[in-house]
């Protein structure tokens, strides 16, 4: 079964890849998927809004967001990760003790480090993940880009 998961998830990654510079024509919302990971027995589906130019990479439990085309030598300006519980636990008692916390949209805005920033949560505490930007101003809105659920 675990072997299927894994070759089901894999398909899924090279289609969601391809489909990452695919655009509605009548210029609707661009966006890109991928199965992302694996909690249990249900799987973690991710969505990615790429309107107005921003391209994405996903990989098995992390996805990197890019402002823009991905060349060679840029950096991601935000990225997601999935997280154990154990390490989803450090990372959220981390969040609530940064006096500039702010918790909203079901999870915790924090300063991550200097100059990044975070955000953790959980879908159904079962499935959990980070997701830390450089862009410390619109850590909102670069948050608002995925879109996680649990299949």
């Amino acid at each position: 079964m675990k072997k299927l998961i894994s070759i089901v998830m894999a398909v899924c990654l090279a289609l969601s890849i391809s489909a990452c510079g695919a655009g509605s024509a009548s210029g609707g919302k661009q966006t890109a998927s991928a199965y992302l990971d694996q909690s249990g027995d249900a799987v973690i589906e991710a969505t990615v809004d790429l309107s107005g130019g921003w391209s994405v990479e996903f990989a098995r439990g992390a996805i990197y967001l890019y402002d823009g085309e991905i060349t060679e030598g840029k950096e991601c300006i935000a990225m997601l990760v999935t997280l154990d519980q154990e390490v989803y636990g450090e990372h959220l008692a981390e969040a609530q003790a940064d006096k500039d916390h702010k918790e909203a949209d079901g999870g915790i805005y924090f300063t991550y480090y200097e100059n990044e920033a975070g955000y953790v949560a959980s879908l159904d505490d079962t499935a959990f993940f980070l997701i830390t930007t450089t862009d410390k101003k619109n850590v909102e809105s670069i948050v608002s880009r995925f879109s996680l659920k649990l299949d």
